[in-house]
């Protein structure tokens, strides 16, 4: 079964409100968190770190989807840096970098408004970037610590989720993001999900999934 072509996990954005959807889109960029904090960008890129520390920062405390000036000057700043008026050719690591940035422009345009369309863009951006992931780690010799582990969150995964036939982070992520979006879609409507118990839960099991990114991402980085 193609996940791409699978209209179930696109119902449940289509049944969600911009607040929700927002939230939605803030969690797949929560998994995609780790690379940008933990791992130096080059230097060339002019990126300061403090830049990107702020983005997360305004980032996090607006989540229903409305226009926020403070992000919005966030993303301004990010958006002068020297990397965006060149051409780049990005390593693996790079690559996870500048998507996790993107994504956050993404979201950051999109507010006030959040369509559906702009929440399956920032959605799928997690679920690409985790593919990605197991096809780099599938066609290379790079040994990844933790392989075992792996494959025995694969034999243990629900059967709905194995029948994607992903590796690991594509199925981890997936299985997460059904998480949160059932947790969303369950939330009454004007609540803030995320200030809730179960909220925390949700961006700790991003926070954790982000982080399990990093041995990957840096056993190629040192190639």
């Amino acid at each position: 079964m193609d996940w791409r072509e699978d209209d179930t996990l696109s119902a449940q954005i289509r049944g969600m409100s911009r607040r929700q959807r927002h939230q939605a889109a803030y969690l797949a960029l929560r998994r995609l968190q780790a690379p940008l904090v933990s791992i130096e960008m080059p230097a060339d890129w002019g990126i300061d770190p403090a830049a990107v520390t702020t983005l997360l920062r305004k980032g996090a405390a607006r989540l229903d989807g409305e226009a926020d000036e403070g992000l919005a000057e966030a993303i301004v700043d990010i958006s002068s840096a020297p990397l965006f008026e060149s051409e780049v050719e990005p390593e693996l690591t790079e690559l996870f970098q500048l998507e996790a940035i993107n994504g956050w422009l993404l979201l950051g345009n999109a507010l006030g408004e959040m369509s559906e369309e702009q929440t399956h863009e920032v959605v799928g951006l997690a679920r690409e970037m985790a593919t990605y992931l197991d096809s780099c780690m599938d066609d290379s010799l790079t040994v990844v610590d933790g392989e075992e582990c792996r494959e025995r969150y694969l034999a243990g995964a629900d059967e709905r989720l194995r029948a994607y036939g992903l590796g690991y982070f594509g199925t981890r992520n997936l299985e997460i993001e059904r998480a949160c979006h059932e947790a969303i879609l369950a939330a009454p409507g004007d609540s803030h999900l995320l200030e809730s118990p179960a909220g925390s839960r949700l961006e700790a099991a991003c926070d954790e999934y982000s982080s399990q990114l990093l041995p990957a991402l840096r056993a190629y980085a040192a190639e």
